[in-house]
Formats: structure tokens, sequence, C-alpha cells
């Protein structure tokens, strides 16, 4: 074999490797995204990014414009791919989703979302709805501490039972953050991106 088609040949291979996740080849990988917006967002394009896994880096794979209120995007991914989706307002937070092949209907809200068709998406909103759970409860507990600081009903055992409260809640937060983390898979690292930040330094030492 000659040594140009040699090279052609592993150039081809090399650039096959970095385009696993927008076409490919194979209608087995193919997917079809469709997000709708809720009527209170408005945005005329929207761009989709998947992070490369070998380079930690993010490739765009299109922008497309509006139909109604959705943005569709379809292509190819060998396998299941942390994804953003970047709005036409870049003052608003990127939306963080797992591409996978077949079909994913993502419904978007100003303060929720829901998700057909992907079931790591779906583990990922499943953690999203129990981070928020655990916020709100930490949120009730400290409005009572300042309502009853307010009108001077305040007593030690109460601040001492908040106080233990909400330690007890912010551990839950941080273990089942660090547990999604650990499982490796796409969506613990769209969640060690999005939250592992936040993680205090006893819970960063459990991370795998």
């Amino acid at each position: 074999m000659k040594k140009n088609t040699i090279i052609n040949l592993l150039l081809g291979a090399f650039l096959t490797a970095m385009l696993p996740a927008c076409s490919n080849g194979n209608s087995d990988m193919d997917y079809s995204v469709t997000i709708t917006l809720d009527n209170q967002m408005k945005h005329d394009s929207a761009t989709l990014l998947v992070l490369e896994e070998g380079y930690n880096k993010l490739r765009p794979c299109g922008t497309v414009g509006k139909t109604g209120n959705s943005f569709v995007f379809t292509g190819q991914t060998d396998a299941p791919r942390v994804a953003i989706v970047r709005w036409d307002n870049d003052s608003t937070k990127p939306f963080y989703f797992v591409l996978e092949s077949g079909v994913t209907h993502i419904s978007v809200a100003p303060t929720s979302w829901s998700v057909t068709g992907s079931k790591q998406s779906a583990e990922y909103l499943r953690y999203v709805n129990q981070r928020n759970a655990i916020m709100n409860l930490r949120v009730a507990t400290w409005q009572e501490y300042l309502k009853m600081a307010a009108d001077s009903s305040l007593k030690s055992d109460d601040e001492q039972r908040m106080v233990r409260q909400d330690s007890v809640l912010n551990d839950s937060l941080q273990r089942i953050t660090v547990e999604r983390i650990n499982r490796g898979d796409a969506v613990g690292r769209i969640v060690r991106e999005r939250y592992g930040q936040q993680l205090d330094q006893e819970h960063m030492r459990m991370i795998k």
C-alpha cells in the first residue's frame, strides 16, 4: 500500500473520531431534539453544542431558527453526551441536557422544564427536582428563623433546631451531588459542571 494511501486512511479515522456527535452515517445514531419554549421566553435562534469527551471542549452542532415556539435539532451521536443549548440572548443562562440517539422532546419554562424520550435527561431532571426540593426546605427553614427573630419569639432551642435542620439538609444536598457525579456518566458530568463548585471540602474529597 502506498504511503499516501496509508496517511489518508489514518487521517480519515482521526477525523471520524473527532466528529462523534453531529454526523456519522449510521441511522442507529440518529437523533431529533425538539425544544419547545414557554410563551414568556423570547428567543429567535438557538445553538446546540456538545462536549467532546477526550478533549473537554464544546463543539457546535448547528444553529437553528424558531418554528412556532420550538427549535428542532437533528444529527447523529455515537453515545449519550453532555449537550448545551445557547439562546440568541447571551444574557440567558445556557440550557443543559443529555443528547442521545432517538427522539427527544423538551419543554422549557422560565423556572422549570420537562423531557420525554431521553432516559439520561430524565435522570438529570430527577436530580434537579431533588435538589430544588431540598433547597426549598432550606429556604423555608430560614424564613421561619427570620420571622421568629423579627417578632422576638425566637428562642435558643428554636435556633439550635433550625441550624441542625439546615445542616442536615445541606449534607443531603451535597451527598446527592457527590453520588450523581461519581456515576461517571453524562448526567454526572453535567452535575459536576453546574454544581460541583458548590461542594465543601469534605464532600469534594468524596468524588472518585
